[in-house]
């Protein structure tokens, strides 16, 4: 039997991950989360898609809904904490943008066409109806919009 001279050293490599709102390492899971991080879909077309759009709309920000480059959804309700403060800053830099909260009548329905679970959440719909992406955080918008 032939003997490996020089192999390398292998190390343990812990994976951590959020779950929950906090930071974990993966090997503490219990069966069903450890079931649920390994059947996780990761994107391998995101450099296509962001290909796509500076295609179609140039290296210009997606917030100009008056000149047909992508509307803003903002799905809010009365009771969010997170959502006056959001609101705050879409106005105050003059950002176009359609508010839909659970006072509307068509809330829940429009909730559900969106698959919006959590507010406040920000969708960028293109001139054809399809979603361009979406935040669900404050630091998220800022980064997607470019304001």
């Amino acid at each position: 039997m032939a003997e490996i001279v020089n192999a390398p050293q292998r190390q343990k490599c812990e994976i951590w991950t959020r779950v929950m709102g906090y930071h974990r390492p993966v090997s503490q899971y219990n069966l069903g989360k450890k079931s649920e991080f390994y059947s996780r879909t990761y994107f391998q077309d995101i450099a296509a898609e962001n290909s796509r759009l500076v295609e179609k709309y140039g290296q210009t920000s997606l917030i100009d809904a008056a000149a047909g480059r992508a509307q803003l959804l903002l799905f809010t309700t009365t009771t969010c904490p997170k959502c006056p403060a959001v609101k705050n800053w879409l106005e105050s830099s003059e950002i176009c943008y359609e508010s839909i909260d659970n006072r509307q009548v068509n809330f829940h329905e429009l909730a559900e066409q969106y698959g919006v679970q959590s507010v406040p959440t920000l969708i960028a719909i293109d001139a054809e109806g399809k979603e361009l992406w979406r935040a669900k955080e404050q630091a998220e918008m800022v980064e997607m919009i470019g304001a």
